[in-house]
């Protein structure tokens, strides 16, 4: 298994947002341009268009998501999608509330890893995601290129690599979408790795 599937099921892997921000090896690019309808179009064309690129295979070797609960063990994201779940890892809450993710009033926080998903499947959840912000984010992972693919909302999407290599083999395929605001930060990583 890759460095990346391995630690989509360690508790100490967070993978907090904003993913950009706080992952070196990571793009931000922008999917919502225009107004109106033309924005909400673009946003998923653009979305789909990302994902044709970063799964060229049409191959999704993970997804997951994460649920936040209280002490009762209620889970706060009512709106959950829920794909049909392999694993259930728990997250290192300790952690969690040091890097202020959590406030002391979560009692866990579970991630939950469904694997081998279809292209349609993933069409399908960006545009829910793109669409009615679906909370919590189902983040899209490939174990041979070594990225997990984030869409936040309509406005954008993060990549997210954890391979210098991968990230430099990508970087021109998906520099059209890039976010204008963060390009140079982007182009600072491609050039100093």
């Amino acid at each position: 298994m890759s460095n990346i599937g391995k630690q989509i099921l360690d508790g100490s892997f967070l993978y907090l947002q904003p993913w950009f921000y706080n992952n070196k090896l990571s793009f931000r690019c922008e999917l919502g341009i225009g107004e109106g309808k033309e924005y909400m179009d673009n946003a998923f064309h653009r979305a789909i268009s990302i994902a044709n690129i970063l799964f060229a295979n049409k191959t999704i070797d993970a997804a997951f998501y994460h649920l936040y609960f209280d002490n009762d063990g209620r889970t706060y994201d009512v709106n959950a999608l829920i794909l049909k779940f392999d694993k259930i890892v728990e997250l290192d809450r300790y952690s969690l509330i040091e890097s202020e993710a959590i406030d002391d009033d979560i009692a866990a926080v579970k991630r939950y890893i469904s694997y081998n998903i279809d292209f349609d499947t993933l069409e399908s959840i960006l545009k829910s995601q793109i669409e009615c912000q679906l909370n919590p984010p189902v983040n899209f992972v490939s174990f041979d290129n070594e990225f997990v693919f984030s869409v936040y909302d309509d406005r954008g999407c993060d990549i997210v690599f954890f391979n210098n290599d991968k990230f430099k083999e990508f970087y021109s395929r998906l520099e059209p979408y890039f976010l204008e605001y963060d390009r140079e930060k982007m182009k600072e990583t491609f050039e100093s790795i």
